[in-house]
């Protein structure tokens, strides 16, 4: 099924608004803004926020995709050869708002994109993966996009 330009940008008002409310509650819940330090693992799909070198929260993740400052670019993490084929297989998912949207930009591996649609393309993600949330991994050049599934029990 395919959408109208007016439905998709509803559709996205409507993701955007929701990531708005679960970074709210997120930040609220766990004060993640608080910790000094912060970690992911590929291989575990999972992201710790430590204070003193101690984990003191971790999280399930879907990495979503990454953000290029240098060439103003997006890359889904399911195109990431740099990615774990776990991050690449969990990531796949994401590729599905193609057929939900009829918009060819949920299967084009990478593109050109500014910022604020980085942000746009993660509140879709966020939305369709049913996640609590997002994080995104400061890193240089390179920001990278993250899914907060769950918790997990330390």
């Amino acid at each position: 099924m395919s959408m109208t330009d007016e439905q998709f940008d509803k559709f996205l008002d409507y993701c955007y608004e929701n990531l708005v409310e679960k970074q709210t509650k997120l930040l609220q819940e766990y004060a993640i803004e608080t910790f000094n330090e912060y970690w992911y693992d590929q291989e575990k799909s999972i992201l710790q926020f430590k204070s003193n070198n101690q984990v003191k929260l971790e999280f399930n993740v879907i990495f979503i995709g990454s953000w290029s400052k240098k060439s103003d670019s997006w890359m889904w993490s399911w195109a990431n050869k740099s990615m774990t084929d776990n991050v690449r297989n969990n990531s796949l998912k994401i590729k599905e708002l193609q057929q939900l949207t009829g918009f060819d930009i949920f299967a084009n591996p990478s593109f050109e994109c500014n910022e604020s649609t980085a942000h746009e393309l993660t509140a879709f993600a966020v939305e369709h993966l049913q996640a609590k949330g997002m994080y995104i991994s400061p890193n240089g050049q390179t920001e990278l996009y993250m899914a907060i599934m769950s918790t997990t029990t330390r």
